[in-house]
C-alpha cells in the first residue's frame, strides 16, 4: 500500500495570520509606547517608567515606578506615580466621532506638582472620553495656575467614581467617593488661603464631611469652621442646580475683613454658574467678627436656615437666628449691641425687595445703641410683621441733649415692605407710656418733662420721619437754671398737634390745640417774684387763646423788698378771664410775628408801690413799647379791652408807709399797637376810671413807635375832687400837705420826649389850704398867702399850669406820668417865688 507524503499549501499561512498580527500588534504598541516615552524625554524633559506591561485582548496598560518632570508650553509637571493601570479600551470607539470608551483608570501613590502656564491655546480639537470607573489612591498633588496666580494642594487624596465623561458631565457621575487628609487653596495675589482637613465624601450616603476648614486673608481675616457636614448632594440636576439636603457647621468663628470696593452691585446673571440650594443649613455655634468699610460686626450664637438658594441672589424659605450677642460698630459714632436675639424670618431674599419677604418675628430681651455721646438701651423688644406691630418694654437714653426713659413703646400698623423699598413707608400709631425726659440747655440748665401718655398717628417715613397727629396728655415739666435752681414748672399739659415733619421746624407744623392747667415762672433770690398762669388753652384753627387767670405773686412784703434793696418798686397784678382772638398761628410758630385781632380781660387788678428814697445801681426800666420789643418778634394788637380794672399807685415815706392813690372800675382800651418802628404811627390807650372812688377820670395815651420807643403823649381830665384825699401822696411826691381844697375840673396835655415830660394843665380849684414841707418850708409857709394861691378859678387870675418833670429812667412809666401831673398841679397852685425855674 502506497503512502502519500505531506504537501504544503500556501493558504496554510492563513492559519498563522492571527499570530503574526498579534505579534506585530504587540511590537507596534510597544514601539509606540517606547516612542511616546522617548518623546517625553526631549528638550530636558524627563519621563521614566520602571516597568510597564500591556495586553491586547482585552486592551490594557499597567505601569509602575513612573517619574516625570515635564516643562511644556501650556503646563509644567513633576513628580512620581507608583502605579498606573488603564484597561478596557473599546477599539471601535476609536472609529468615527463617538467618545473614546475606557473601562477603568487607576492611579495610586502619586506625588506631583502641576503648573498651568498663562498661554493661549490654539487647539480647537475636542476630545470626547468615557471612562466607566476611575480610582485614585494615595495622591499627593499640587496644582498651580500661573494664569490667575492660584494653587491647590491635595494630601493623601483618594477618589473613586463611575461614569466619567469629557466634556465634563457631572450628572453622569455615579458612586463617587472622595477622601483627603487635607486640601489647601492659595491665591498669593490676594494673600488668600483656604485649608480643609479630613475631607470625606461618599455618594452612597450622599454625605460630605470636613473636620476643619480655615480661610485666611492677610493678617485681618481668619475664619475657622469645624465639624462641617453636608448630605444629600443631588447629582441629577447638578448642571443647573447643586442641591444639598443639609449643611451643618459645628463651629464657625474667627474674624474676617471684607475688602473695599466700588459699592456697586455686580451682575452675575451671565456667569453660567449653577445655582446652589441647601434644604437645611445649621450652624449651632458661631463666634465670628466681620469688618470692612461699613465698620465691624460681631456675632455669637446659632443659625438655622431652611430652603437656601443662591445664584444671582440669596433666598431662604425660613431663617432662625438665636444670637447670644450681636455687636455692630461703624467705627465713627454708632455702636449697637443686642443680647439674646431671637429672629424667625420666612421667605427671605437678599438683596431686600419689597413684597418678597415672608413673616418676620423678632424678640430682643436687651439691646444698646451708642451714637457718639448718646446711649440708648432697651429691653423686651418684640416685633411681628404679620401684626405689623413693635413693642419695647423700656427705653433709656443717656448723654447728649435729650436724656430720659420710657416705660413702654408701642408701634402699630408698620408697613415693612414699603420701609425696605424706595417708596414712602407708613405706620399706624406710636404710643409712649410714662416717659420721663431731661432736655439739657446750652447754658447749663435743663428741663425735666413727664409725659404719662404720648400718641402719634399716621407716621410716615420718607427720608425724614413725620406724623399726621401727635397728642400729649396730662404732661408736666420743670425748668432748672445752670445753678440747679428751679425757675419754671408746668402741670396738666395737653397738646394735639397736626402734621409734624422732620426736621422739626415750627413753620412746617399743622394746626394745634394745647391746654395747660398751671404754669409757674419762679423768680430768683435777687427778685423773689413768681408769675402764675392758670387754665391756659390755645386753638390754632380758631386763632384763640384763653387764660383763666394770670398773677404776679411777690413772695416777700414791700417792706422786706425795700429793706433788702432788691428793687425800687413793688408790683403786683391779677388778670382774670383773658381772651385773645385772631391769632395768626403760622407767624406765631415761626417766631416772626405775634398778631392778635383782639384781647380782652374780664377783671384786672394792678398795684405799684415805689420807694423814691432808694439809690440802687442804675437799672433802666423799659417803657411799654420798649418792653414789648424785648419779646423778640414783632407784636401787633389791633384792639384790647380790659374791664373792671383797678389800679393803685403809691410811694413810701421814710418809715416805709405806703401813700397810695386808686383808680377803680376802670375800662382800658388799646388800639393800633404795633412794635414795628414807625415815625408817623402810634398806639393809643384810653382809660376811663373813678379816681379815689368818687371822681370820674379820663386819660388817653399815644405811645410813639419811633426807634427809641420811650416817647408818649398824654391827655386827660378829672372831675370834681376833694384834694385833701390825695394828701398822703402829695406829701411824698410834692413836699406839700393839703388841709383842704376842691378841684372843680382838671385837664392836661403832656408829652414825654428824651425822658422829660412837658405840657400844660388847666386846674380849676377853690379854697386851697396848702402847707409846704421840706427845705425852706417855714419861710414859704410864713408867706403862705403869697406862696400858694387859694383859688384858681376862671377869670383874670386864672393860671395855666406848666408841666415839666425830668424822668428818671430807672423808674416806671406810671411814675413819669404821675410826676408830670404833680408838676402841673404845683405850677397852677404855687406862686413864682416857690416854683422851680422849670415851672415858672
Amino acid at each position: 500500500m502506497a503512502t502519500d507524503s505531506f504537501r504544503f499549501r500556501w493558504w496554510y499561512l492563513l492559519f498563522l495570520l492571527p499570530v503574526v498580527l498579534y505579534v506585530g500588534a504587540r511590537w507596534y504598541v510597544g514601539h509606540r509606547i517606547d516612542r511616546a516615552i522617548a518623546s517625553a524625554n526631549d528638550s530636558g524633559n524627563v519621563l521614566a517608567v520602571a516597568d510597564y506591561d500591556y495586553s491586547l485582548f482585552p486592551i490594557a496598560l499597567s505601569a509602575r515606578g513612573i517619574r516625570f518632570e515635564q516643562d511644556r508650553p501650556a503646563f509644567a509637571a513633576r513628580g512620581s506615580l507608583s502605579r498606573l493601570r488603564v484597561s478596557g479600551l473599546e477599539v471601535f470607539s476609536l472609529i468615527g466621532s463617538d467618545p473614546i470608551a475606557l473601562n477603568r483608570i487607576e492611579l495610586s501613590g502619586m506625588d506631583a506638582d502641576v503648573t498651568r502656564k498663562p498661554v493661549q491655546s490654539n487647539d480647537s480639537s475636542s476630545l470626547k472620553l468615557e471612562v466607566s470607573a476611575i480610582d485614585l489612591d494615595s495622591i499627593f498633588l499640587r496644582i498651580e495656575d500661573a494664569a490667575n496666580g492660584t494653587s491647590l494642594r491635595l494630601a493623601d487624596l483618594g477618589l473613586s467614581l463611575e461614569s466619567f465623561h469629557l466634556p465634563f458631565q457631572p450628572t453622569g457621575i455615579r458612586s463617587l467617593r472622595i477622601t483627603a487628609d487635607s486640601a489647601t487653596y492659595r491665591k498669593p495675589a490676594d494673600d488668600l488661603s483656604v485649608i480643609a482637613s479630613e475631607l470625606t465624601y461618599a455618594q452612597a450616603d450622599a454625605s460630605t464631611r470636613l473636620q476643619r476648614l480655615v480661610l485666611s486673608r492677610g493678617g485681618d481675616t481668619r475664619v475657622e469652621a469645624r465639624d462641617v457636614a453636608f448630605t444629600g448632594l443631588n447629582a441629577e440636576d447638578v448642571d443647573d442646580q447643586i442641591t444639598l439636603d443639609s449643611l451643618t457647621i459645628g463651629y464657625l468663628g474667627g474674624g474676617a475683613r471684607v475688602p473695599g470696593g466700588s459699592g456697586e452691585a455686580q451682575d452675575t446673571s451671565g456667569s453660567g454658574m449653577p445655582a446652589l440650594r441647601v434644604n437645611r443649613l445649621h450652624l449651632p455655634d458661631i463666634d465670628l467678627r466681620v469688618s470692612g468699610g461699613f465698620g465691624t460686626a460681631d456675632y455669637a450664637g446659632s443659625l438655622r436656615v431652611t430652603g437656601v438658594t443662591y445664584r444671582d441672589s440669596l433666598t431662604a424659605e425660613r431663617l432662625e437666628v438665636a444670637g447670644d450677642s450681636i455687636r455692630y460698630d461703624n467705627g465713627k459714632d454708632l455702636a449697637v449691641l443686642l443680647h439674646q436675639l431671637q429672629l424667625e424670618q420666612q421667605d427671605l431674599r437678599l438683596p431686600f425687595a419689597g413684597g418678597s419677604l415672608g413673616p418676620t418675628d423678632i424678640r430682643i430681651p436687651d439691646f444698646s445703641v451708642d451714637q457718639g455721646a448718646r446711649n440708648i438701651t432697651g429691653r423686651e423688644l418684640v416685633y411681628r410683621s404679620t401684626a405689623g406691630d413693635l413693642r419695647i418694654a423700656g427705653v433709656t437714653v443717656t448723654g447728649g441733649k435729650v436724656e430720659g426713659q420710657v416705660d413702654s413703646l408701642f408701634l402699630t400698623g408698620i408697613q415693612r415692605d414699603a420701609l425696605l423699598g424706595p417708596q414712602p413707608s407708613r405706620a399706624g400709631q406710636l404710643v409712649a407710656v410714662d416717659a420721663r425726659t431731661r432736655i439739657n440747655r446750652p447754658d447749663g440748665g435743663h428741663y425735666t418733662v413727664h409725659t404719662p401718655r404720648l400718641v402719634a398717628d399716621g407716621l410716615r417715613f420718607e427720608g425724614q420721619a413725620g406724623a399726621e397727629r401727635i397728642r400729649m396728655e396730662n404732661a408736666s415739666f420743670e425748668r432748672f437754671g445752670s445753678d440747679g435752681r428751679k425757675d419754671m414748672e408746668g402741670t396738666g399739659i395737653y397738646v394735639d398737634q397736626r402734621t409734624v415733619r422732620q426736621p422739626f421746624e415750627p413753620k412746617t407744623f399743622g394746626p394745634a390745640k394745647a391746654r395747660l392747667a398751671r404754669l409757674r415762672m419762679i423768680g430768683g433770690n435777687d427778685l423773689p417774684v413768681d408769675y402764675v398762669f392758670n387754665a391756659v388753652a390755645y386753638d390754632s384753627r380758631a386763632g384763640r387763646l384763653t387764660l383763666d387767670s394770670l398773677r404776679r405773686v411777690n413772695r416777700i412784703t414791700p417792706g422786706e423788698l425795700f429793706d433788702r434793696e432788691l428793687a425800687k418798686s413793688f408790683l403786683t397784678f391779677d388778670i382774670d378771664g383773658l381772651r385773645a382772638t385772631g391769632i395768626r398761628h403760622d407767624a406765631l410758630v415761626t417766631g416772626e410775628l405775634i398778631y392778635l385781632d383782639s384781647l380782652e380781660a374780664q377783671d384786672m387788678r394792678l398795684s405799684v408801690i415805689e420807694d423814691l428814697s432808694l439809690t440802687l445801681p442804675d437799672r433802666k426800666k423799659a417803657m411799654p413799647i420798649e418792653a414789648l420789643r424785648k419779646i423778640g418778634p414783632r407784636v401787633v394788637l389791633q384792639n384790647a379791652r380790659f374791664k373792671s380794672t383797678d389800679i393803685s399807685y403809691g410811694v413810701v415815706d421814710s418809715i416805709l408807709e405806703p401813700k397810695t392813690i386808686h383808680f377803680r372800675d376802670a375800662m382800658i382800651r388799646i388800639a393800633g399797637l404795633d412794635t414795628e418802628v414807625s415815625q408817623t404811627d402810634s398806639a393809643t390807650a384810653v382809660i376811663d376810671a373813678t379816681f379815689e372812688g368818687t371822681t370820674p377820670l379820663h386819660a388817653e395815651f399815644r405811645l410813639a413807635r419811633s426807634a427809641g420807643g420811650r416817647d408818649y403823649a398824654a391827655t386827660g381830665e378829672l372831675g370834681k375832687y376833694d384834694l385833701s384825699r390825695v394828701n398822703p401822696l402829695m406829701r411824698v411826691a410834692a413836699d406839700a400837705i393839703i388841709d383842704e381844697g376842691v378841684i372843680e375840673r382838671l385837664t392836661y396835655r403832656s408829652l414825654m420826649q428824651n425822658d422829660t415830660v412837658t405840657g400844660t394843665m388847666d386846674l380849676v380849684y377853690r379854697n386851697l389850704d396848702l402847707k409846704v414841707v421840706g427845705n425852706g418850708a417855714w419861710i414859704k409857709n410864713l408867706l403862705s398867702g403869697v406862696v400858694v394861691k387859694n383859688d384858681n378859678l376862671r377869670g383874670e387870675d386864672f393860671r395855666e399850669g406848666q408841666i415839666f418833670s425830668p424822668h428818671d429812667p430807672t423808674k416806671s412809666f406810671f411814675n413819669s406820668y404821675w410826676k408830670g401831673l404833680v408838676s402841673g398841679m404845683k405850677s397852677s397852685a404855687m406862686s413864682d417865688i416857690a416854683l422851680p425855674e422849670e415851672l415858672d
